[in-house]
């Protein structure tokens, strides 16, 4: 047929393959003129307009049946809606790869500053904040993870800041609340706001309780296996002479052991009254 492309020829032209031109036309999308005695298909030049809108559909990630419905209205502003929605899309995505590229430079200089770190037991690298300003969520570890608990309410614990609270008896013991873990949620985390309304709409059960910490703080970094942050905090409270008071751990990293002695970076932040 004169005037007309091959179906291979089309494929070359394109650089698209002949399974993705016969599942257009599967889909409706694009439909050859298919020559009777032959089977052969062939595209004229008003079919390569519609392969060229589609494959633009395709740069854009718009969905194929969506591109049918839009070519079957063969209206401009059908076009022009489906181009705004679209755009409004690749917005959102644009926001979370911002974010995502964000947290991934934050990794980097978290492990960049553990690979480089070494524990200060002269406790003279103490910074001290003058005005802590911080919510804790304290959860119910068998709570969360019972069935049909918490999970639906807030999910993937990954997203969250992870603490631990560990009691300074009258006498210097130091005794670890294991039974829950404390969560909190940073500015720069992806999806904050909504992080944060699960984190509220779970306080008002009875599994999840509101702990706001305020007041002169003291934080300092530590690097090593539980049994080697359990001598230090000893060391820290021996050295600030903390006894009945709290000390609050979060856990930045974990580097897992096959020998299951983990290593884990935190910071600890304990109150700070100075003399």
């Amino acid at each position: 047929m004169r005037g007309l492309l091959r179906i291979g020829q089309v494929s070359k032209l394109y650089g698209i393959s002949l399974d993705t031109l016969r599942h257009y036309d599967r889909k409706g999308l694009l439909e050859p003129i298919v020559d009777s005695q032959s089977g052969y298909r062939y595209y004229s030049l008003e079919h390569l307009d519609i392969l060229e809108m589609i494959l633009v559909g395709k740069f854009t990630e718009i969905p194929l049946d969506q591109m049918k419905e839009k070519i079957d209205s063969e209206s401009i502003n059908g076009y022009m809606s489906m181009m705004q929605e679209q755009s409004s899309r690749i917005y959102e995505k644009q926001k979370i790869l911002n974010q995502l590229g964000q947290y991934t430079e934050g990794m980097l200089e978290l492990l960049q500053t553990i690979a480089e770190f070494q524990n200060d037991y002269s406790f003279s690298s103490v910074a001290i904040n003058k005005e802590m300003n911080l919510t804790i969520y304290n959860v119910d570890l068998q709570t969360l993870l019972g069935e049909n608990t918490i999970s639906h309410q807030i999910d993937g614990m990954e997203s969250f800041e992870q603490w631990f609270c560990y009691y300074v008896e009258v006498n210097g013991i130091i005794v670890e609340n294991g039974e829950t873990i404390g969560l909190s949620v940073l500015d720069n985390m992806i999806n904050t706001n909504i992080l944060q309304r699960s984190l509220e709409f779970a306080s008002k059960s009875d599994f999840v309780s509101r702990h706001h910490i305020a007041g002169c703080y003291g934080s300092i970094s530590f690097w090593g296996t539980q049994k080697d942050l359990m001598e230090y905090l000893y060391e820290l409270c021996r050295h600030f002479n903390l006894r009945d008071t709290v000390l609050l751990i979060k856990f930045r990293f974990a580097l897992p052991h096959k020998s299951m002695e983990h290593e884990y970076f935190v910071e600890i932040y304990f109150p700070h009254n100075p003399a």
